[in-house]
């Protein structure tokens, strides 16, 4: 019996591909947004120096770190340039500062996590271990779309915050020809959009690679569930189950030492074969098997088979009969009134019959039949 042919998992490579990019853009965002929320919680407790004299160009700095990042601590005049507050307290953000300090700790949390998952997805994803594959896929998975989300909803929070600072900034006057006074200190109205607007992009990471995210964290999921549906085992791990034209796959297999019997009816078909045969008595054979590969192989092997007729050696031969008399005086043979229930016997075992017709002598002549 020939043995199946070997399975082959169709489409790792860009299973493969695919992991090895979610897995280093995983590591490389992941580090890069631990080190920003770690920089959030130390300037959140005054840890980070900012600026000791507040400019038209350190303004858009001192504001960033005054409306999300600076707490409850005070800064010396020597780190922190202290200045009118009034406008900025004026515009109410969704989140104040202790609030965003427990977003970025989660954020962090969720982060380091990512880092682990990525590195994870990374060594786990082989072809030879399916279990593994999906363990390390779906887990991964989970904290892509966590941190997906948790990026959607802190880019709507800055977007908010944007409109609130942008609408107040345009109920300030700043052209001296216009009626009222122009206030200085309303540009911090519009380092406050700034600063809004840039959490709003760094939240999105550029919008491109959130793109890129979600992508990867769709097409993996679809993979890992075609990998968990899939019944037909590690020839289509990686790919739903498609109809193969490979006849080697969709064969049977072959029995070469299998012996097959062959079911005949005896004479029931001679008729059709030859038109000559006319039975001299009507009946009904039971259905036989008969091993014609046995009654051949015999034929040949007969030392008699030399000396009779040539038709004897081809089985279909003994299905010729000849022509009936035509002469019509000819006698027919009473035939019996009902049919006759006649089994025949053919010797199916798969061996020849013995033959024990007598050896020749030693000079070629035949014996005499008396022998």
């Amino acid at each position: 019996m020939y043995s199946p042919p070997a399975p082959s998992i169709k489409h790792f490579g860009s299973l493969r591909t695919a992991v090895l990019w979610a897995g280093i853009l995983g590591v490389v965002q992941a580090c890069i947004w631990i080190g920003l929320t770690i920089t959030a919680i130390c300037a959140y407790s005054c840890v980070l120096y900012i600026t000791d004299s507040l400019t038209y160009g350190s303004m858009v700095k001192a504001v960033f770190f005054y409306v999300y990042f600076k707490g409850g601590c005070s800064m010396s005049p020597n780190d922190f340039q202290q200045f009118d507050y009034t406008l900025l307290n004026s515009v109410e953000t969704v989140f104040d500062t202790n609030q965003l300090l427990i977003w970025n700790c989660v954020y962090l949390g969720v982060s380091v996590c990512w880092l682990i998952v990525s590195i994870v997805l990374l060594a786990c994803v082989r072809k030879d271990n399916t279990k593994s594959t999906l363990v390390s896929i779906y887990t991964w998975a989970f904290f892509m779309a966590a941190i997906c989300c948790m990026d959607v909803a802190s880019g709507v929070i800055f977007g908010v915050d944007y409109g609130r600072f942008n609408e107040k900034a345009l109920t300030e006057n700043a052209n001296t020809l216009n009626a009222g006074p122009v206030n200085p200190m309303a540009a911090t109205l519009i380092a406050g959009a700034v600063s809004a607007i840039s959490m709003m992009i760094i939240s999105f990471k550029g919008f491109v690679m959130w793109l890129v995210n979600l992508g990867l964290l769709v097409y993996l999921l679809v993979r890992a569930t075609r990998i968990a549906t899939d019944k037909d085992g590690a020839d289509t791990l990686y790919n739903p189950r498609k109809d193969s034209n490979d006849i080697l796959t969709t064969r049977p297999p072959i029995r070469a030492y299998e012996e097959e019997k062959v079911e005949i009816q005896a004479y029931n078909n001679a008729a059709y074969s030859n038109a000559a045969y006319v039975p001299d008595n009507r009946s009904m054979a039971e259905t036989i098997e008969v091993n014609e590969d046995a009654i051949i192989r015999a034929a040949h092997m007969s030392m008699d088979s030399n000396l009779m007729d040539r038709r004897f050696r081809d089985l279909n031969a003994f299905k010729q009969y000849p022509a009936p008399n035509p002469q019509a005086s000819r006698p027919l043979r009473q035939t019996a009134q009902t049919p006759v229930q006649e089994t025949i016997v053919v010797a199916t075992a798969g061996f020849p019959v013995p033959d024990y017709s007598p050896a020749p002598s030693p000079n070629g002549i035949l014996r005499h039949p008396q022998y």
